[in-house]
């Protein structure tokens, strides 16, 4: 990080790690903007089980990028970096000092890393590669994976079909595979920003007891309704629906599972997502690993927002 640089702290972790208890002690003393790193809360509508931040911690420190975008619209890293700098310059325009805050590792990476060049790309072709890769089944796109990039298909999760297909979607488009593309790649920071990382990590004990909680609390909170709210208005399959928990509900609603059934299921794919989450951000270049109620966290990030 070179000295003259501009940062901007972000605050990341998995799942109910307490990212927002931490962000509530940093705002005492400092004059903090949220901006949101979660690729689920962006979903109007879906406050309860995206746990997007409350009425309390929204006068604690204001948030962005949450709550802004309609449960049927599909949203991307390009997306995210575009409304990031967006946002980030408003808020530094009058005086705030913005943060960010999630699990979403890789936006993140958008911000630090920039974007691949893929040769061959255009709209029209990606569209004609992508509109053959989504006829095809989960296990087909990962055989096709393993066929055309091994190194990606041991790299990304099995259940992770985004990002199977669209390391497929590069291969087709350039005839190079996504991590020899990687590999020549050039870092662009957002706004040429410095992105220093403190990760926030709990036992896998006490983070699964965490996400076992919350989960509870918000089915308690009305978790249920709020789905059958969205369902009212949005299609089952639509993206925020497809979303951790909702999809649970979804199928339950749909008799696909029992009431018994239920929490046990959105805790086990939570916990599932945590982990994945954890494996990012073990790659990630950061400041450090810390436990999110460790005495000189707060000081530490407070001294990079005081450059």
């Amino acid at each position: 990080m070179s000295v003259a640089s501009l940062v901007c702290p972000a605050i990341v972790g998995p799942t109910a790690a307490g990212k927002t208890g931490l962000i509530t002690r940093l705002a005492q003393d400092h004059n903090i903007e949220v901006i949101s790193l979660d690729s689920r809360q962006i979903y109007h509508g879906l406050r309860i089980g995206t746990a997007q931040p409350t009425a309390a911690e929204l006068a604690a420190c204001p948030h962005h990028l949450i709550d802004f975008v309609s449960p049927t619209e599909k949203y991307d890293a390009l997306r995210f970096r575009r409304d990031f700098e967006r946002v980030y310059q408003e808020i530094s325009g009058r005086g705030g000092q913005p943060v960010l805050v999630g699990g979403a590792g890789m936006y993140l990476t958008a911000l630090s890393e920039g974007f691949m060049e893929i040769p061959g790309h255009t709209p029209e072709r990606l569209a004609e590669v992508r509109a053959a890769l989504e006829a095809l089944s989960d296990d087909e796109i990962r055989q096709r994976l393993a066929d055309a990039d091994p190194i990606s298909w041991r790299r990304i999760h099995t259940n992770d079909r985004y990002r199977s297909q669209r390391a497929v979607e590069i291969f087709d488009i350039s005839g190079e595979t996504m991590t020899a593309l990687t590999k020549r790649q050039k870092p662009d920071p957002a706004l040429g920003l410095d992105f220093p990382a403190f990760v926030l990590e709990r036992s896998v004990d006490e983070l699964d007891r965490r996400i076992a909680q919350r989960t509870e609390v918000m089915l308690t909170e009305g978790w249920v309704a709020e789905t059958e709210a969205a369902l009212a208005i949005h299609p089952a399959d639509c993206p925020g629906l497809m979303s951790i928990g909702y999809r649970e509900i979804v199928r339950w609603l749909a008799g696909e599972m029992s009431r018994e059934d239920l929490a046990p299921a959105i805790v086990l794919v939570t916990r599932q997502y945590a982990k994945r989450q954890r494996t990012m951000f073990r790659h990630l270049g950061a400041v450090g690993n810390w436990h999110p109620e460790a005495g000189e966290l707060v000081d530490r990030i407070g001294q990079l927002l005081q450059r």
